[in-house]
């Protein structure tokens, strides 16, 4: 297989976000009366959209506060949480020295703000020909709907690509998407 398109999540895979994330929504919930362990946050929200877990979260603590007010608190903290931002230099490296044939789209579940936001901090948004998001999909990972999106816009078929995930419900989302998948299992730099 001569691969057409590498498909490559954010979070965790090209950058290694963890602490900032954490941080950040640590931050946020606490200011609503919440706390929540580093071990407890990165169970409950790895690969997904805050969509499918803030509600969750909130709901099970018995919290009425607004899930879109704590996800636009994170990203304001989020933004300051920079200097924890850990980028997957031999990914990137990867990324610089594919083949003009090979066209390349990020795919996350974060939203457009945040991996933007990342994207431009670390000077990378040269590494890719679109960026799809979780602001750009009705369904987010596990479901494939991302990676549809990216191949249609790229004008390649799921069977062309291949995927580079890290998290559980990306590699679900990608097998459904029907590509080959690489799991990263460490960030090297």
């Amino acid at each position: 297989m001569k691969p057409q398109a590498l498909l490559v999540d954010l979070d965790g895979t090209l950058v290694e976000t963890a602490s900032a994330n954490y941080h950040a929504y640590a931050q946020s919930l606490a200011e609503v009366g919440l706390t929540i362990s580093r071990e407890e946050f990165e169970a409950r929200a790895a690969g997904r959209n805050w969509r499918q877990f803030l509600p969750e979260m909130l709901a099970e603590a018995g919290i009425a506060a607004e899930p879109r007010t704590i996800a636009d608190r994170k990203a304001s903290i989020y933004a300051r949480s920079f200097d924890r931002l850990v980028p997957n230099t031999a990914l990137i490296a990867l990324l610089r020295l594919r083949s003009p044939a090979c066209m390349a789209a990020l795919v996350t579940s974060a939203s457009a703000a945040n991996a933007y936001a990342v994207l431009h901090h670390l000077g990378l948004t040269d590494l890719f020909d679109i960026i799809v998001t979780g602001d750009d999909v009705p369904r987010h990972k596990p479901a494939p709907d991302a990676y549809q999106l990216a191949a249609l816009q790229l004008g390649v078929e799921p069977a062309n690509c291949i995927v580079i995930e890290d998290s559980d419900a990306g590699i679900a989302s990608a097998l459904d998407f029907g590509a080959l998948v690489l799991r990263l299992t460490s960030i090297l730099v």
